[in-house]
């Protein structure tokens, strides 16, 4: 069972929640629609799932609901933001716009967010810097310590689930964006197949014994993901966990007042910095042509490019709405309940969100 909400309600909801539970406005208003457009997009594992999740972190201390990010460092062309346990989309917001801001002084830019909370949608901030022209590269760690994904050949959590993006612009729709979990699943898609009931695909998952499962109620049990493509995933989860974590300044098997992290690194590059002649976004525009026009291959209706999915989502649930499992639903209410926050009443008919 689902529960189709129009966006704008959705945002309003959820905006409200996060200022209840303690976040200035304008944050809670950021993080709201960073999370609603990710539902729009289709990613229903990073969107309002994440709501009870949040505002859970904040009745435990491990979010800081009205910090700010603040420039810890510069060096040329490489900055350092720290957020103090702070919403990870507001750090991640003024990382992406400090990495265009210098990329297009120095050709490029590369900047670590550390003592960050979650993240959310990698892809939204090399989106936001593809947006603007440039290519953005985003690596994303989860902190040593606190991770759901075994290394290959083994049954014990290790990694976080570690996701990597990058984003380039181009001429037709503004930017073509890649964006994934370096686990076959991502753990947002576990919690959205429990809130389900539903089981996940094989080969994504081991119980705590180390058994193949495809019960999601099993990573609770002590299970553990597992890297995509073997030991090629496994390896890339194993570079993202370092090179966020350690160039952002987070020191979490050494440091006692580490206790949560979603560290990232952002990347920015300047097409013209490197060849003032070569129409970047022509190029790339070409490229996905020639990929549309391959043959589609048996049991496929068409070749797909990068963020195709996600574009076809957005239109049809601008249009009718976001569909909602009955117990994020009911989750929200619960939270709306307890923090005296009006609850928006489902729409019969759908609009434009």
């Amino acid at each position: 069972m689902t529960v189709i909400m129009r966006a704008k309600a959705l945002k309003s909801l959820s905006r409200d929640l996060f200022a209840a539970a303690g976040a200035p406005e304008d944050i809670a208003t950021v993080v709201a629609e960073s999370l609603v457009t990710t539902n729009l997009l289709g990613h229903d594992s990073h969107g309002v799932l994440r709501v009870k999740q949040y505002i859970g972190m904040i009745r435990r201390g491990m979010i800081q609901p009205a910090e700010r990010p603040r420039l810890r460092k510069r060096f040329g062309a490489t900055a350092m933001v720290t957020l103090g346990y702070g919403f990870g989309q507001i750090g991640a917001r003024y990382a992406a716009e400090l990495a265009i801001d210098i990329a297009r002084e120095h050709g490029i830019a590369a900047v670590s967010l550390g003592q960050s909370t979650h993240v959310g949608r990698l892809g939204e901030w090399t989106q936001m810097i593809a947006a603007q022209g440039l290519i953005g590269i985003g690596f994303a760690g989860g902190g040593f310590s606190h991770g759901f994904v075994a290394p290959y050949g083994g049954r014990e959590r290790v990694f976080s689930t570690n996701p990597m993006s990058f984003a380039v612009p181009c001429g037709d729709e503004g930017t073509l964006l890649l964006d994934f979990a370096t686990s076959g699943v991502a753990h947002g898609k576990v919690m959205l197949a429990q809130s389900k009931g539903a089981p996940l695909p094989q080969g994504m998952m081991l119980d705590k014994a180390g058994r193949p499962t495809t019960s999601a109620a099993d990573l609770d049990d002590g299970g553990a993901l597992l890297a995509m493509g073997l030991h090629k995933g496994s390896g890339l989860s194993m570079m993202m966990e370092i090179i966020p974590n350690l160039l952002a300044g987070d020191r979490p098997m050494s440091s006692p007042e580490f206790h949560y992290g979603n560290p990232m690194l952002l990347m920015a590059l300047l097409p013209e910095a490197f060849d003032e002649a070569t129409d970047f976004a022509a190029h790339v525009d070409a490229l996905k042509a020639r990929v549309k026009s391959v043959k589609p291959a048996a049991g496929f209706d068409e070749a797909l490019v990068p963020g195709e999915p996600e574009a076809r989502s957005y239109a049809e649930r601008v249009q009718n709405g976001i569909p909602l499992p009955d117990q994020v639903w009911a989750d929200l209410c619960g939270l709306a309940h307890k923090l005296g926050v009006r609850i928006p009443t489902p729409p019969q008919s759908i609009g434009e969100g």
